[in-house]
């Protein structure tokens, strides 16, 4: 199959490229914008922070450069059936096709996009690595509402970055289904010199496949839990298995607080104002007053998140606050209880019913709400969440002997077979199960490669069994946009017979680098430039440490002869491998290093056994947030704390790797690493970081970034 991002460089540049015919419909249009349905939810941005709708993002919006130009699109997602090279599957895709329709603009433009719903879910879109205005951002329950099944929805900004992006839903697992599009910004001012671009999208693919579906291997992967946004994570850390407490992480010694290795100031885990300490949360959850409706979602039903606010005054920080969720002081904070010896106790009734043993120790009398909202929260991951706790006697416990001997059971039972409702085999809902072997491992991404074994790894849609090919002459300069929009697997990528030069990564130029393999993450980007040779090429992506045979292909032909067999691995996948931190910012983009006004420690914490991922021990709730402020440089210091690797990207900004590296959107964290990354804060609104492994995310490690007002 011939590739059908083939386009010369000179109709990229010319008067853009209508898109039509696979949902994605394409015009130009004058610069009047026309009004557009935000979708307003008074629910998003309560309290002391900027609403997504609010006057400091219209007002950044208006400072942005235009040229005005509008470009005026419809896009529908659908259920369909995909032909991916070796089968036709069932699937859900942006206009019949995998991926998407390349959305093509230019720097300057606006985007006016009508997005229609024809899913049996709600869904949203998300502009991968565009600093859009906030309420463009596409979170359900954060910039807008979730579109329903048969709605619209309006979106309208304007572009001002050049380069290599993508586009993706912000719901569930629903990515991995084959909701993904490549989205090309160019630049007016083009330096590089190129005959022909070649977008080459990388996919891992189970959907259709054998009655698997994405929503079922989340299921097996958390045990029957489904989605886990929203609520209070038990703290426990892959390192040894207890409760996350400040013993476990490394000190600088003598001060309290962790040392920043990537750049060599001190990482404090509170904000460095006087003013913000304890205020990392705006205090109003749906116990108060409706605000922070959850974001959690089983099969596209949204569930409101149970917020625990905390009673316990006398355990809160000195700062007078218990929600400043940059604190991770040994007590309760942030509705988690660590290793606290203050509160020992278990609720009577737990024993009654048999389950004292694996549900946590807590003090009613002194966490009040948050000790009853941790038991439930646990009852309901073993399959109990219906037992009404609150009230309950030893009198009634007899009544529910069942769910002590299923607990019981469950206690017992192998990990691996655990499932809500109680022991059984893990399956998906009609295919076999798509976990990889527990032994899988990857030295280049530091232990386990990923959870899911996924059957085909495909290059713009289409199997190594009748791979795409992208034709041209020799000594043709070409340049590729690589975008990994896999849900769960990181690839190495070498083009044989051909070394690469890196030009970008994550849509900012590096200063040039020759490859001759890359490292690509989820969510990340690379822009490499190669001149093509005399033959036919095999263009290999290894689905890294998920076996030898886990690849994709494509061929890149520049006249006659046989083309590879579909098991060819180049020499060039046994070279030196090209990751993020050996790039260096271009002078265009480098920063001016200077001191942070505010640094957040970020801890990545869950386990694969318990599949409890999750950031600074707690799982995703949308009414949580850390205080940043316009006009700041925020340094976020990750530590990765699990035994598997996490891409990390945040929305609405880039930021820089220490030493003067490339600026991204998208890093890879590996196991033990420490990483400090700086962005500016320019872009007001609440703003998304999260681990870009789509389960790793839908399961809890995800957390909220929130501008300050005044």
């Amino acid at each position: 199959m011939d590739s059908f991002h083939t386009h010369s460089r000179r109709a990229v540049l010319g008067a853009g490229i209508a898109v039509a015919g696979s949902g994605l419909l394409a015009t130009s249009a004058g610069a009047s914008p026309g009004p557009y349905d935000r979708h307003h939810d008074d629910h998003i941005a309560p309290g002391r922070y900027v609403d997504p709708h609010g006057p400091e993002v219209a007002d950044v919006e208006d400072r942005r450069h235009s040229s005005g130009r509008v470009r005026q699109m419809h896009l529908e997602a659908r259920e369909t059936r995909i032909d991916i090279g070796s089968r036709i599957v069932p699937t859900w895709a942006y206009g019949d096709r995998l991926p998407g329709e390349v959305l093509r603009l230019t720097a300057g433009d606006t985007l006016s996009m009508t997005f229609l719903n024809r899913l049996p879910q709600s869904t949203t879109l998300h502009w991968h690595g565009l600093w859009v205005r906030n309420d463009m951002d596409g979170v359900p329950d954060v910039t807008q509402r979730a579109i329903r099944p048969g709605d619209s929805f309006h979106y309208r900004f304007r572009v001002t970055q050049p380069g290599t992006y993508w586009m993706h839903p912000h719901v569930g697992v629903q990515q991995d289904h084959g909701l993904y599009a490549p989205l090309i910004v160019d630049d007016p001012r083009e330096p590089l010199e190129y005959d022909h671009e070649w977008i080459v999208v990388l996919d891992d693919w189970l959907d259709g496949v054998d009655g698997s579906n994405p929503d079922a291997v989340l299921n097996e992967l958390n045990h029957g839990r489904g989605s886990m946004h929203g609520g209070d994570h038990d703290g426990h850390d892959s390192d040894h298995g207890g409760h996350d407490s400040d013993h476990g992480r490394d000190r600088d010694e003598g001060h309290g607080r962790d040392r920043d290795e990537g750049h060599g100031h001190e990482a404090h885990d509170e904000p460095r104002h006087p003013n913000d300490h304890g205020k990392g949360h705006d205090g109003q959850g749906p116990g108060h007053d409706g605000h922070g409706a959850g974001h959690g979602k089983t099969n596209g039903t949204s569930k409101s998140t149970s917020h625990a606010t905390s009673h316990a005054t006398s355990h809160v920080s000195s700062h007078g606050g218990s929600h400043d969720t940059g604190r991770t002081e040994h007590r309760v904070h942030n509705g988690d209880i660590g290793n606290d010896e203050r509160v020992p106790r278990t609720l009577p009734i737990l024993k009654d019913l048999g389950l004292d043993g694996i549900l946590p120790k807590v003090d009613p009398s002194g966490v009040g709400n948050l000790g009853l909202h941790l038991v439930d929260k646990n009852l309901h991951n073993i399959g109990l969440g219906g037992l009404p706790l609150h009230g309950m006697t030893a009198a009634t416990a007899a009544g529910a002997a069942g769910a002590a001997a299923m607990a019981r059971a469950s206690r017992s039972a192998p990990r691996s077979t655990l499932r809500a409702g109680g022991p059984g085999p893990r399956r998906g809902h009609n295919g076999p199960s798509r976990l990889l072997p527990a032994n899988a491992r990857s030295s280049v991404l530091g232990g386990m490669p990923g959870s899911v074994d996924y059957p085909y790894h495909l290059i713009n849609g289409r199997t190594k069994a009748d791979p795409e090919t992208f034709r041209c002459r020799p000594g043709d300069r070409i340049r590729i946009r690589f975008i990994n929009a896999g849900g769960d697997t990181a690839y190495r990528v070498a083009l044989g017979g051909h070394r690469m030069t890196v030009t970008h990564t994550d849509g900012n130029p590096v200063e040039h680098f020759r490859a001759d393999q890359l490292l690509i993450g989820m969510a990340e980007r690379y822009d490499v430039m190669v001149t093509a040779g005399s033959g036919v090429f095999p263009l290999v992506a290894v689905a890294d440490g998920k076996g030898r045979n886990k690849t994709a292909l494509a061929l890149l032909r520049t006249g006659s002869g046989r083309a590879p067999e579909a098991s060819v691995h180049p020499r060039e996948l046994e070279g030196p491998l090209t990751t993020a931190d050996r790039l260096r910012a271009a002078e265009s983009v480098r920063s001016r290093p200077r001191r942070p006004d505010r640094v957040l420690s970020m801890r990545l914490t869950g386990t694969m056994e318990r599949f409890d991922w999750a950031i600074n021990g707690r799982t995703y709730d949308p009414s949580q947030r850390y205080p940043i402020r316009e006009g700041e440089l925020v340094r976020l210091v990750f530590h990765n704390r699990t035994k598997m690797w996490h891409p990390m990207h945040l929305h609405g900004h880039s930021f820089t790797l220490p030493g003067g590296g490339p600026r991204k959107d998208t890093t890879i964290m590996r196991p033990g690493q420490r990483l400090a990354v700086d962005f500016e804060a320019d872009n007001p609104g609440l703003w998304m970081l999260h681990c870009h492994n789509i389960y790793h995310s839908e399961s809890g490690m995800m957390t909220l970034l929130g501008y300050q007002r005044g």
